[in-house]
């Protein structure tokens, strides 16, 4: 029954992302700083897709951890790299000023989810995982020559903070899924498209591989660490 409960939280909260993510597109559009101009927030279905995503989403996390102040940390930060894997996927851009100040609320309340677990530890390894995916993010960034853009090093922050508020090592885990399935969509693309210009958005990958290690963190941790 509880878990039924937060898929509904993360429906609603889905369809608030769903707007903004919009909202946040058609203005990207309007300034033409992205590097892409897709159309998928324009069709009927954008909306309660990415409100079932985050259901779905919500409902994994309800399932995985335990107590309801780190469930709804954790809804909160599904629904925000969520809405921003969409604008990424229409822009190829990945707004810093979002991603900031969804960092900010993120450690807001897992601060509050460390309080009721009552395991401090938790909160320094939340700062060690979100500098430690940021720094390997970086340097990434520094080898891709540009490829790798500025809103994904960002988004890294965010996303190290909560991996690794459950365990430091899982930045390492969403990482590997997600340059696997990012490696995967990327050669897809190529033989389909034929097209070796075409930039492939990896911030939606990160997302992934982060809800997936969140979601699957037992499951993975046996599959590749035995």
């Amino acid at each position: 029954m509880r878990e039924v409960v937060w898929a509904l939280v993360g429906w609603v909260f889905g369809i608030g992302a769903a707007r903004r993510a919009r909202v946040a597109i058609a203005q990207i559009h309007l300034e033409g700083s992205g590097f892409v101009h897709g159309y998928l927030n324009t069709k009927t279905g954008f909306v309660p897709v990415l409100a079932l995503l985050n259901a779905m989403s919500a409902y994994g996390i309800a399932t995985s951890l335990r107590g309801n102040f780190v469930a709804f940390a954790f809804v909160v930060f599904s629904t925000n790299i969520i809405q921003q894997m969409f604008v990424d996927i229409d822009t190829h851009l990945l707004p810093k000023g979002r991603t900031r100040g969804a960092t900010f609320f993120g450690l807001v309340l897992l601060a509050l989810a460390t309080i009721s677990q009552h395991d401090w530890s938790r909160f320094g390894w939340a700062i060690a995982g979100s500098f430690l995916m940021w720094l390997v993010m970086r340097i990434l960034q520094a080898i891709s020559r540009g490829d790798l853009g500025g809103g994904d090093v960002a988004l890294a922050t965010l996303l190290g903070l909560h991996l690794g508020w459950l365990a430091v090592g899982n930045v390492f885990i969403s990482l590997f899924v997600s340059s696997i399935l990012g490696g995967v969509a990327g050669l897809v693309t190529l033989v389909v498209r034929r097209d070796r210009r075409r930039f492939i958005a990896f911030g939606p990958w990160l997302v992934i591989g982060a809800l997936v290690t969140v979601v699957f963190e037992q499951t993975l941790r046996r599959l590749l660490l035995g």
